[in-house]
């Protein structure tokens, strides 16, 4: 069996965990296993790109992932000398801020991989960027790694970075915040997978996020659609766009927790058809509410099909969006251009902008034919004012706005209530 597995930053903090990583990946019978950096690196590298504090920041991961070295290896120069010849990268003027960000997976990677070799497996270390390439509009994973597929030497682990890839213009960039699980879907569709593991510090997906409420239990099995939905509305534990090509490929993702692997975890797939009505919620924050209002709207045509050429034409994406006669409302949660973007709508229409929001999406077998479901989420937020309600798009899910000082007592009240 062919199986991907991705760990994150937590997963490969320190050496002990590393270790750990170790065995996971030789019980399982990894055979691509894709790494991030070391909790607290590509933070430390953003900071970098300031050069006034960059000495700072070189010393902390010189001092992070020296002492990584020692506690793990016992043949330590190779990795010191590639961690010199990555920090002289970081530390000069001339390394693009996308470049830079990307060498805490180099490491990372180098490193656990001279850790396999030092404990008599045999380990390949491959460089992402040979085989993942991106022009900001689409990952695409190219021939290099699809012949591994045919050359795969059983018993052989093959290590490889998340998150980076080559850019449009053949520079060394990276995906994004949380792109290595994404990194790892494509991967692990392109080489066959049956299975892709993510592997994180939570046992799976939870009926609600832990960090904020509690009571919450982890979801065993779950559909594509619901994983989607969960993640695209905050749910931390996997990248949105992770599910996409593993659906379409059927294969099948497991999340799982490094600090304890002998837990369930939760499986992800296509043939999952649970009858539960609500499976669980999660919470997205930053998000901006764009109102539009215009006498020309009624009894019109083509009027949001203008609204919506604006987003476009600054590459804003609408999460949530509800419309009557004469007014739209919407929300967004990338304001790079929220200025100009105003600017255009209001040549058209009156326009009224809110910040700090919050969406709360419930996600689960929400039927439209099956009476009582809505007010039952509505019961357990009558306390809360709303300010949208989106439902309809699919039976999957249910999403209401917020102001972000409610989410907490919000999530903890449909779990309560729900669950």
């Amino acid at each position: 069996m062919i199986k991907t597995l991705k760990f994150g930053g937590t997963s490969v903090g320190s050496a002990s965990n590393m270790r750990q990583v170790a065995n996971i990946i030789t019980s399982e019978g990894s055979t691509l296993t894709v790494l991030s950096a070391m909790s607290g690196t590509t933070d430390s590298l953003v900071r970098a790109s300031d050069g006034a504090v960059r000495d700072s920041e070189v010393d902390f991961l010189r001092a992070k992932y020296t002492e990584c070295i020692g506690e793990l290896l016992t043949n330590k120069q190779p990795s010191i000398d590639k961690m010199e010849e990555i920090l002289t990268v970081v530390s000069s003027d001339s390394t693009i801020q996308s470049a830079r960000e990307a060498q805490g997976e180099l490491l990372t990677t180098f490193i656990f991989t001279e850790h396999l070799k030092e404990r008599g497996f045999k380990a390949e270390l491959l460089y992402a960027p040979d085989f993942m390439f991106t022009d900001d509009q689409e990952v695409v994973v190219q021939s290099k790694l699809n012949t591994i597929k045919n050359v795969i030497e059983p018993g052989t682990y093959y290590v490889t970075q998340g998150f980076i890839a080559t850019v449009a213009d053949g520079t060394l960039g990276n995906l994004g915040r949380g792109g290595s699980d994404y990194s790892a879907a494509l991967m692990g569709v392109a080489i066959g997978s049956s299975e892709v593991q993510i592997w994180t510090d939570i046992d799976g997906m939870h009926t609600g996020d832990p960090r904020f409420v509690r009571g919450t239990r982890p979801i065993r099995r779950m559909s594509f659609e619901e994983a989607a939905e969960l993640a695209y509305f905050g749910a931390k534990i996997l990248h949105p766009a992770t599910v996409i090509p593993c659906k379409e490929a059927g294969v099948d993702v497991r999340l799982k927790n490094t600090m304890d692997p002998a837990a369930d975890g939760t499986l992800i797939s296509s043939s999952d058809e649970s009858a539960m009505n609500f499976h669980a919620v999660a919470a997205k924050d930053n998000i901006t509410v764009i109102r539009i209002s215009s006498a020309r709207m009624l009894m019109a045509y083509g009027f949001l099909r203008k609204v919506f050429e604006v987003f476009e034409k600054y590459k804003t994406p609408i999460d949530m969006i509800t419309t009557s006669e004469v007014a739209v409302s919407l929300t967004v949660d990338k304001i790079e251009h929220l200025d100009k973007i105003i600017q255009e709508l209001k040549e058209m229409a009156s326009v009224e902008v809110e910040h700090c929001n919050s969406i709360v999406c419930v996600v689960g077998r929400i039927d439209y034919d099956h009476a009582g479901l809505a007010a039952r989420v509505f019961k357990a937020v009558e306390n809360i004012p709303i300010k949208m309600i989106s439902y309809g798009a699919s039976h999957r899910s249910m999403s209401l706005l917020i102001n972000s000082e409610d989410k907490i007592a919000t999530l903890q009240s449909l779990n309560n209530f729900l669950f």
